[in-house]
């Protein structure tokens, strides 16, 4: 799933599953492009109206064994950050209702961790900005290896896991944003339960949802004193979410 943020001026249309693309340059005419989407959502939104179309009706997914991503992708200062914050919080929500729901077995769990993919390199923003290390176990899947996991059951104690991660993300000056995000974050919701329904084994993991608010993906013209690293981390981000 991707949440694309958008700066400039793009029409929606009525069935708020299209979205027409205009192409302005220096040619004597204007081309346009139209894309087809699941939902389109405008700029009047509010931030539960986007959870409510987008992260909502995968919740329950998560635990039928699927592993789910969001993505928040767009340019700097075009709102990525502040449209992503709040989801995190109301899948908890959620999950925490659906665990203690009575028609659920009893035994899940649910675990937070948060991480950064910052100039090819990761660290765990919940444990002092340790450096981790990405690692293909025997099934081809890249495992974060040293990645503190937080066992949680309330929703204010996510929130506060959110914020410390938040306060130690690195950010940077660019042309177009004096405080923006240069890293990319990856906040992780996994729900686990022990193979009896109990607590008396270790816990195995069921579902997970990610969420990453990716860096800006500015034009060049923007970022006239931004350095190299940010172009390396979209193909360090694949690599590191293949296995989820």
């Amino acid at each position: 799933m991707l949440i694309g943020s958008l700066c400039d001026l793009v029409p929606v249309s009525p069935q708020k599953s299209n979205l027409l693309s205009l192409q302005v340059d220096l040619t004597e005419y204007v081309e346009k492009h139209g894309f087809l989407f699941d939902a389109v959502l405008n700029e009047d939104v509010s931030n539960e109206e986007v959870y409510s179309e987008t992260v909502e009706p995968i919740v329950p997914l998560i635990f039928q064994r699927t592993k789910a991503t969001c993505f928040a992708y767009g340019q700097t200062g075009s709102g990525k950050t502040y449209t992503m914050q709040p989801l995190p919080i109301k899948a908890s929500q959620d999950i925490l209702r659906l665990m203690h729901h009575r028609h659920w077995n009893q035994g899940f769990q649910l675990h937070v961790s948060f991480f950064e993919i910052y100039g090819g390199k990761v660290f765990d923003l919940l444990n002092d900005r340790k450096k981790l290390c990405m690692r293909e176990d025997g099934k081809q899947q890249v495992c974060i290896v040293g990645l503190q996991e937080y066992r949680v059951s309330h929703v204010e104690t996510i929130r506060e896991l959110i914020e410390k991660g938040n306060a130690t993300r690195s950010t940077g000056t660019t042309g177009a944003n004096e405080e923006s995000s240069r890293s990319h974050a990856i906040l992780q919701l996994a729900i686990k339960r022990s193979a009896d329904g109990s607590e008396s084994k270790p816990a195995r993991l069921v579902g997970k949802l990610s969420f990453i608010d990716l860096a800006g993906s500015e034009r060049g013209a923007d970022t006239t004193d931004n350095d190299k690293q940010t172009r390396y981390l979209s193909r360090c981000l694949i690599t590191s979410l293949s296995g989820y």
